[in-house]
């Protein structure tokens, strides 16, 4: 995963995102961290120079949420049921304007007109995109970037195929210590899938972002966050370096305000 956020008051656990050796912007520099003052935690975001660091008061601990299910609630699916959700899950490469493929990242579906939904991170200094879509031999480049948003790090790009988008959750307040599954393709290993819980809700960046323990790496940057009814409920967005189990993805919140429009 391409960038990263806190833990107890008694380690100063830096949070960045891994970096990307192969990834050189043409002619820029590498950017320097960004860091949050007075915190225990240093937080680094990819570029973004609108985006302001959180303070040590917007972490924010989230509301318990009922545990009783609704009327008619669904069934809850296995882990097998879960992965075979993947084919929903993108791998995206970004290659400079020779052509040379220099970073990656994955993506989900979130239209079935061919919309892509992904970090704004992953598609940084990129001239074109190819798009890997698993059981489809074929590989789709596009230009398109059709929309993005620097500070909740989302952006939504456009292949010239018919897709079968994830459905985005829209239910109450998610709760820690719940089942998650996360799909991407860390490492470029395609479409990889991996559990844990959520750990808890935190305010970064003025973003509401999900702290979540399933693995990440380099690469699931832009991938699915499913609650065990295979709906997306974040977008996989930063791991914790040097803390093995904080990971963060933007909520399902933004993704439904972000989206608007490109889901059909």
């Amino acid at each position: 995963m391409e960038n990263e956020r806190r833990n107890d008051t008694h380690q100063n656990i830096r949070v960045v995102l891994p970096p990307r050796p192969e990834r050189k912007a043409k002619g820029k520099p590498e950017p320097e961290a960004v860091q949050g003052e007075n915190q225990p935690v240093r937080v680094t975001i990819p570029p973004h120079p609108s985006r302001r660091t959180a303070s040590p008061q917007q972490t924010m601990t989230p509301p318990v949420a009922s545990v009783t299910p609704p009327r008619g609630a669904r069934a809850e699916l296995s882990f097998e049921q879960l992965a075979q959700l993947a084919p929903s899950v993108v791998m995206i490469t970004v290659h400079d304007y020779s052509g040379e493929a220099f970073a990656g990242g994955s993506g989900i579906m979130i239209g079935s007109k061919g919309y892509i939904l992904t970090n704004n991170h992953v598609l940084e200094d990129g001239s074109f995109f190819s798009v890997r879509i698993e059981n489809d031999e074929q590989t789709y480049r596009t230009k398109e970037i059709i929309k993005y948003n620097q500070v909740l790090d989302l952006a939504v790009i456009r292949i010239d195929r018919a897709l079968d988008p994830l459905p985005v959750y829209h239910g109450p307040q998610l709760s820690r210590g719940q089942k998650v599954v996360a799909i991407g393709s860390p490492l470029g290993y395609f479409n990889s899938v991996s559990d844990g819980i959520i750990s808890g809700i935190r305010v970064l960046d003025d973003v509401q972002m999900i702290q979540y323990t399933a693995p990440g790496a380099p690469g699931s940057s832009g991938g699915a966050l499913l609650n065990m009814y295979g709906e997306v409920i974040g977008i996989v967005s930063a791991s914790s370096r040097g803390s093995q189990g904080i990971n963060w993805a933007v909520g399902y919140e933004f993704i439904n305000m972000f989206v608007q429009g490109f889901v059909k």
